[in-house]
């Protein structure tokens, strides 16, 4: 590996990005806490985000995407926001480290997706890393299935949205991310959340607390890390950044159990484990290095 200034200040960057996203949960809980429901939190996130981003843009009068980049750009952040729905409705009625670690095998479901539908080839490395996360996505989830049964339908629904969204956008978008598209990207998590508005109202923050704990997420775990990300993988390239990067449920699980008082299963650590080494195995590849600049 390239161990150069400019190297080390690009895994840096993507190092900052991991943990920023890896306290989602930390700040979720603070706002569930204080009245929000999943569906309150994450449109008052996304749309904080945006208007934060946007606001930034204008003010550095950054050249927005094209017209032929917009629709793959608002479909990758719907996609985005279902994976976003899917990880926060997990945590609500689930573990986190449960919900992190079943969140955290997207790389095996874009491995299937992109062979059934882009005939990429299944290689003995993907096909191993594929067991090893369906393995651990089992182990993980076995020892509480009839307890956890909707957080774990979430989280692997969060799984397979996040999935889809990277096959899409790493296909639909241009191989190196910009603010300017992670903008309209931002604008496109919004939807799903607009679309469910009369089966799922929102609930908003009852005080301040709440509603610090959702600026907290709009800039810390939002902005912050695409920021980040984008500046850090441009120097390191897509396969140390996206290694770099599982480092986020990591930090996750740490917080979970330290700061939130969760207890660790061993069955859910060493099914963890087993969806990180997949997650590792797989980072280099074309098909799931690409784009892990997420908003979920």
């Amino acid at each position: 590996m390239d161990l150069s200034s400019s190297h080390r200040k690009g895994l840096l960057l993507v190092l900052i990005s991991a943990i920023a996203y890896g306290c989602q949960p930390l700040f979720a809980s603070q706002a569930y806490s204080n009245g929000v429901n999943p569906a309150g939190l994450l449109l008052s996130r996304f749309l904080l985000a945006s208007l934060m981003l946007w606001s930034w843009l204008y003010w550095r009068k950054t050249p927005l995407p094209t017209l032929r980049q917009l629709g793959p750009a608002l479909l990758t952040g719907a996609g985005y926001g279902g994976a976003a729905l899917g990880y926060y409705n997990a945590i609500h009625s689930s573990s986190v480290s449960l919900a992190v670690v079943l969140m955290f095998s997207f790389p095996a479901f874009v491995v299937v997706l992109s062979a059934l539908l882009l005939k990429t080839p299944l290689t003995r490395t993907r096909l191993v890393a594929l067991a090893l996360a369906l393995g651990g996505v089992v182990l993980a989830s076995g020892h509480d299935m009839q307890g956890d049964i909707t957080g774990i339908s979430w989280a692997l629904f969060a799984a397979l949205s996040y999935g889809s969204a990277i096959l899409y956008g790493s296909h639909k978008l241009p191989a190196r991310g910009s603010l300017s598209s992670a903008a309209v990207i931002m604008l496109g998590c919004i939807i799903p959340f607009l679309m469910a508005l009369p089966w799922h109202p929102p609930q908003w923050p009852s005080n301040s607390e709440g509603w610090q704990a959702v600026a907290a997420l709009a800039l810390f775990c939002t902005i912050v890390p695409i920021a980040t990300f984008i500046a850090g993988a441009a120097i390191t390239g897509a396969g140390d950044a996206a290694t770099l990067s599982t480092l986020e449920p990591v930090v996750a699980v740490i917080l979970a159990v330290t700061l939130l008082g969760e207890p660790l299963h061993n069955a859910t650590l060493a099914g963890g484990l087993m969806v990180v080494l997949a997650a590792l195995m797989l980072a280099g590849k074309p098909a799931t290095a690409t784009t892990h600049n997420s908003t979920a």
